[in-house]
């Protein structure tokens, strides 16, 4: 009887151990930040304090992430065919007819002026779009998409909804199109071209 309960009381304290090291682990984790999962929420449990919960289980930090390895993916989906995805940006802007003159473009697209010039230069060396002087002010260039630069777009649509359903893997068909929907309603809410 007295060996049975010498090793139990043995077996609970090497659990014990056991379960403070992991404890142990656990918060150096979350200190480092190295771990999204299961972090603890921010505040005092009892003292009045609001609970906030982790900053990873925000939208805006998990479309963020999310956004960055998107971007990755489509960035080099698209690089053999000379394209960087704000020039596909670019294209887009133009075919919804958003704009046409590179100010506006640049308006649109929330980038530097400067910056629409360099992607044009680039997309008309390529043959896809084309600049011609607006006629109603000289000073304006307008640009349009060229027949290349359509086909180029259809390309680039194509390897994006090849990388959609390579995201959306483990979420059912229903799932996939619930967060398009959102993703779309997101989207139309800031005035970005949804298709």
């Amino acid at each position: 009887m007295s060996d049975v309960s010498a090793e139990d009381g043995a077996e609970s304290r090497a659990e014990s151990r056991a379960e403070s090291r992991a404890e142990t682990r656990y918060e150096a984790r979350s200190a480092a930040g190295s771990s999204f999962a299961g972090a603890r929420p921010v505040g005092a449990a009892g003292g009045g304090s609001p609970v906030v919960p982790p900053v990873q289980a925000s939208t805006v930090f998990r479309l963020g992430v999310l956004g960055a390895m998107a971007t990755e993916r489509f960035a080099a989906a698209v690089e053999p065919h000379g394209l960087k995805p704000k020039q596909v940006g670019l294209m887009i802007v133009l075919s919804e007819g958003l704009a046409a003159s590179q100010l506006d473009v640049a308006r649109v697209m929330g980038v530097a002026p400067s910056l629409v010039v360099g992607f044009a230069d680039h997309l008309e060396g390529l043959g896809a779009i084309r600049r011609t002087r607006d006629p109603a002010d000289r000073r304006r260039q307008l640009l349009t998409l060229t027949d290349h630069g359509r086909e180029l777009l259809a390309t680039c649509s194509a390897l994006a909804h090849a990388l959609d359903a390579e995201f959306a893997e483990g979420l059912s068909g229903q799932e996939h199109a619930v967060l398009a929907g959102l993703l779309g309603r997101l989207a139309a809410g800031r005035g970005l071209p949804t298709g």
